[in-house]
């Protein structure tokens, strides 16, 4: 293809920066009417989830580089510690206080002491689910999201609930043994529910509404699901590549944005309660994804294994 003269580049490079800029401000900034503050963190690369800890009354952090970090309710980072590996999500047992952090890749999730960091215990999650040993793909687009929904009936119990990002989008239930006091033990996926909007970035069990918060980055929407994990609705979200998303008591919502620092949103309404919104474009389908989660199934429900099956997952 013939090159223009030279004496036009500095015309078409302006040309360019006007049509780019008000796209690039609308990614980096979202709606102009939105209600939002940033905190930068700048000494925190990269966060990718984040929660409130109701017991501590602050947030906390991890991001791509294996950074975990606590979080004071005006911006401040009060701690931060590596880790290691590229962690995804973290999350909170409300009664304990103890977090729950997850690597991707080894598909490890780790339960930390919120005070020193400590790893308290180690749950690698089995890929296999049904009759497809490898249904979490190794090398794909793993675990990004996870969240802690207590136990009703046992106050001593709970469930740990996951986002797989792609390969495929799902919402996982699952199976872990809090009471056991083994150091390594293995989470196994007893249900799994195709979420559209892919690629996934989070999952939050919403306790005001009852429910999960599925949030998409690239879409910058979270998928609002039922405690059954069935579509209610989709919302925008401000924030530029928002990863984690977490209520705040005073109303507000306070989201982790891989591209740096925290995003807190003051709407002047309950953004997840209501009518439902435009959803997200239909995500493109890779051939490395086995189906088209069309719509939301009924959730595939295999047996707990019996007590004393073998472990199938590896110590990381």
């Amino acid at each position: 293809m013939k090159r223009s003269s030279p004496r036009l580049w500095p015309l078409v490079n302006v040309a360019l920066v006007l049509v780019a800029t008000p796209l690039l401000i609308a990614l980096r900034f979202g709606d102009a009417a939105t209600d939002t503050v940033d905190w930068p963190i700048p000494e925190f690369p990269e966060p990718s989830g984040i929660v409130y800890h109701p017991l501590r009354k602050s947030l906390f952090i991890v991001g791509d580089e294996g950074d975990i970090g606590e979080v004071s309710l005006d911006g401040k980072l009060l701690r931060q510690m590596h880790l290691g590996g590229d962690l995804e999500a973290v999350t909170v047992d409300p009664r304990n206080g103890l977090l729950y952090v997850v690597r991707e890749g080894h598909e490890v999730i780790f339960e930390v002491r919120p005070d020193n960091f400590k790893i308290v215990r180690r749950f690698t999650i089995d890929r296999s689910f049904q009759d497809d040993p490898n249904y979490l793909r190794r090398g794909g687009d793993g675990i990004e999201g996870l969240t802690f929904v207590p136990d009703e009936k046992d106050p001593l119990d709970g469930r740990l609930w996951a986002v797989n990002q792609y390969d495929p989008p799902v919402l996982l239930e699952l199976s872990v043994s809090f009471k056991s006091k083994e150091k390594y033990q293995v989470a196994r996926i007893e249900r799994a529910i195709p979420v559209e909007g892919a690629p996934l970035s989070e999952v939050t069990w919403d306790a005001v509404n009852h429910g999960f918060l599925v949030a998409s980055a690239l879409w910058k929407r979270v998928v609002v699901l039922d405690a059954d994990g069935k579509l209610e609705r989709s919302v925008r979200i401000p924030a530029f590549m928002a990863e984690g998303v977490t209520r705040l008591p005073d109303g507000r919502v306070a989201i982790a944005q891989d591209s740096g620092g925290l995003v807190i949103w003051n709407p002047e309404h309950d953004p997840f309660r209501g009518e439902a919104a435009d959803g997200p474009p239909a995500p493109v389908q890779r051939g490395a994804v086995r189906s088209k989660p069309a719509a939301i199934p009924a959730a595939a429900t295999i047996p707990t294994p019996a007590a004393g099956a073998p472990a199938s997952g590896r110590r990381p």
